[in-house]
């Protein structure tokens, strides 16, 4: 007995040191949910990180949490200088959302940046990624969560109600970091902007002259509408918040949705993911998408075919004069060659621009 209870203090101790081991691990961790990369005014880059405060958040009040930021003459340097500024070991695994600025995507050594940053050790790469208009820095400083919520609970729901209604793309750095390297189709990103005022906040596809969009006030200074367009990793464009719905409508990321025709708004909805085919005519790609929609209101639908069909072939067409493919059509070609070399030598972005695409849209009313 007395062995017995010897052993049983042992093993309790141990367990007991186990568990301070642990805590002091967790309290010992920097878990940053924000990054966001600048390019400094020397050429230099610059990171900045928000952390939320451990033990912060459950009184229903919000989340406390901190900004820091450093930067160096390179990425590797800013990393390593914002682990000094965190004071603790900076932990990336928990990442909610990657941002750069506009002007640091734009620039030519952002293809290379992607790279890096993507080997950062533990970076969680399935974060969600945004554009910034003005500097990143900036962006996160004035981020404030909403409705006493955590800040990693804010971002998630706040994405995925924008993505459901296609007011943004769904759009992750691993995506980003994939596309670049591939041969097939484009990547996007999410724009955020910071709020000066009073903005169109629906993406309602507009048919020409009248427009649904309400001007509104929000509860929150920054915003995500709309869609950055990369090429070869490369920032080149953005689609407004009505051209992202467009987008997400052929790649068959969006459910429900508000659209404006003939003067009324009509409330549609897909039934199905766009159908997709694609073949060659001599070295041209014509590509076919049928969309179904159903819509809940009654009266002629002929207005809302013909304006949902003039609004995605404009969506095409600003991508091709920006020589971008973020459609996914680059998956259907691929199956009518014999060999990935053969592919690659077809070099399919640099010819997307002259390649026809078919758009027909089904809409159908309510049963």
């Amino acid at each position: 007995m007395r062995r017995t209870g010897i052993a049983l203090l042992i093993i309790a101790v141990a367990l007991t040191a186990c568990g301070c081991a642990v805590t002091g691990e967790v309290e010992n961790q920097a878990y940053a949910l924000v990054m966001g990369v600048d390019i400094e005014p020397d050429g230099g880059i610059g990171l900045t990180i928000r952390i939320p405060r451990i033990g912060q958040g459950d009184s229903g009040e919000g989340e406390e949490s901190m900004v820091l930021s450093a930067s160096g003459g390179d990425y590797a340097q800013a990393l390593e200088n914002l682990q000094w500024a965190a004071a603790r070991e900076l932990n990336l695994s928990h990442l909610e959302l990657l941002m750069v600025s506009e002007a640091l995507a734009s620039d030519a050594r952002f293809p290379a940046l992607i790279r890096e940053i993507a080997e950062t050790r533990h970076l969680y790469t399935t974060a969600a990624f945004i554009v910034c208009e003005g500097r990143a820095k900036a962006f996160i400083e004035g981020q404030q969560t909403l409705l006493g919520s955590r800040l990693s609970d804010d971002i998630d729901a706040m994405l995925r109600h924008y993505a459901a209604h296609g007011f943004i793309p769904k759009a992750t750095f691993a995506e980003l970091y994939c596309a670049a390297l591939s041969g097939y189709s484009d990547p996007v990103g999410i724009w955020g902007f910071p709020d000066s005022g009073e903005r169109p906040a629906a993406a309602v596809i507009e048919t020409g002259e009248a427009t649904l969009n309400a001007e509104t006030d929000t509860a929150s200074s920054r915003q995500y509408l709309g869609a950055a367009l990369f090429r070869d990793g490369q920032l080149v464009g953005r689609l407004d918040g009505a051209e992202t719905l467009g987008l997400n409508l052929l790649t068959g990321k969006v459910n429900a949705f508000a659209f404006e025709a003939g003067g009324r708004a009509w409330m549609l909805a897909s039934t199905a993911s766009p159908k997709v085919s694609a073949r060659l005519d001599g070295d041209k790609a014509q590509i076919r998408v049928a969309v179904s929609l159903t819509c809940a209101d009654e009266g002629d639908l002929t207005p809302v075919k013909a304006a949902v069909e003039r609004a995605l072939r404009e969506v095409v067409e600003k991508c091709q004069s920006l020589r971008t493919e973020p459609f996914g059509f680059a998956a259907r070609l691929t199956a009518r060659f014999a060999t990935l070399r053969d592919w690659l030598d077809y070099d399919w972005r640099s010819r997307f621009p002259e390649a026809e695409v078919d758009i027909e849209v089904r809409v159908s009313g309510p049963a």
